[in-house]
This record gives structure tokens, sequence and C-alpha cells, in this order.
């Protein structure tokens, strides 16, 4: 049975099958450490969203919020920031502010690929957005950038669009969460 769960306790076994998704996924050069996954979690350890076969996670969404500076290196450079994003750019969540994400990597083992069940991530990341303004926490816009025609199709259908291409064939997205997206929300989380 499928499932999603908010990962906010974080362990050396958690971070390791993080990572061994990952390699069974990314090309090395993609692929985090356990130092850079550790660190970005004590910054804000609000950043999974697993998605769970029975007990075993079989893929996830990573996501944070970034400072302004941040933002604004991402907008701006030509280059994929992602092993490159250190503690120090995340923030913490306070009721009555309003973040910008950054989506890191949204993965799924091979094995369960091709099946549909990106849905449950998707449905996973608009109640996330959708628990967090019901605690007053806002969001303006989300970035992340689409290494793969896996992933260039899952942004799609949540509604980000490209904002640019970079130079290395990846395309970095952007989806506005305005009235209109939040309007949306309502209609389909619980």
């Amino acid at each position: 049975m499928y499932k999603i769960k908010y990962g906010n306790e974080l362990d050396s076994v958690f971070i390791n099958t993080i990572l061994d998704i990952d390699a069974s996924v990314y090309p090395e050069s993609l692929r985090g450490t356990f130092k850079e996954v550790y660190n970005r979690f004590k910054a804000n350890n609000d950043i999974f969203i697993l998605l769970y076969d029975d007990d075993k996670i079989i893929g996830y969404l990573c996501l944070f919020p970034i400072k302004d500076i941040l933002y604004n290196k991402i907008l701006n450079e030509d280059k994929l920031f992602d092993s490159d994003i250190s503690g120090e750019y995340l923030e913490q969540y306070i009721p009555y502010n309003t973040y910008k994400l950054y989506i890191i990597s949204v993965v799924i083992l091979p094995e369960y690929q091709n099946q549909g069940l990106s849905k449950y991530l998707k449905n996973g990341f608009y109640n996330y957005i959708f628990n967090k303004k019901k605690n007053n926490i806002l969001f303006s816009k989300t970035l992340s950038t689409s290494v793969s025609l896996a992933g260039k199709r899952f942004f799609k259908k949540m509604k980000f669009r490209v904002k640019k291409s970079l130079s290395e064939g990846y395309d970095l997205c952007e989806l506005i969460m305005n009235y209109k997206f939040y309007k949306y929300l309502k209609g389909v989380c619980k």
C-alpha cells in the first residue's frame, strides 16, 4: 500500500536510504553526500516528502525554504544548483512569513517508475503547502531544476513553467504560488 509521510526525523539509516535511492537514479555527478544532506536537514528538518510502499521508502521529494540570496543566484547564474546548497542558505519556518522554496530532487526507485506513483509525490507536495498555510506559513514561489525527461513531465503536470534553460541542458522551472494557486489547493487538499 502506497502512502506519503513527511520526514522530519532523520538519522544515519534514513540518510543512507535516501542516498541509495539517489544512486539508483542519478549519475554520480548529481548525487549528494551524507554530509550535504545532513547539513541541510540540520538547517531545516522539514524538507522531505516520502513515498512508501508499506514500510519501504521507494521515493521522495526534497524541498526547502531558501533565502533571497540563493533564490537570486539560482535565477541569475547559468548552472545547476544542487550539492553546493549548504544549510546556511536555508530558512526556518516562522508563522506569518512568506517563503520561496527550492525542490532539489524528486526520485522514485527504478522498479517503481512508470506506474503513476509520482501522483503521490505531487499530492504530497500540495498537502505540504496546504498544511503550512493552515499554520500561517505561506509561499510565493517554488524553483526546481529538471534534469530528466520524467522530471520535466512531473513539473509540467504541477503547473511549473520553464523559467530558463541552462547551458548544461537542464531547465530551471518556477511555480508562482499566488491567490489562484492557493484557491486551487483548497479544492484538492484535505
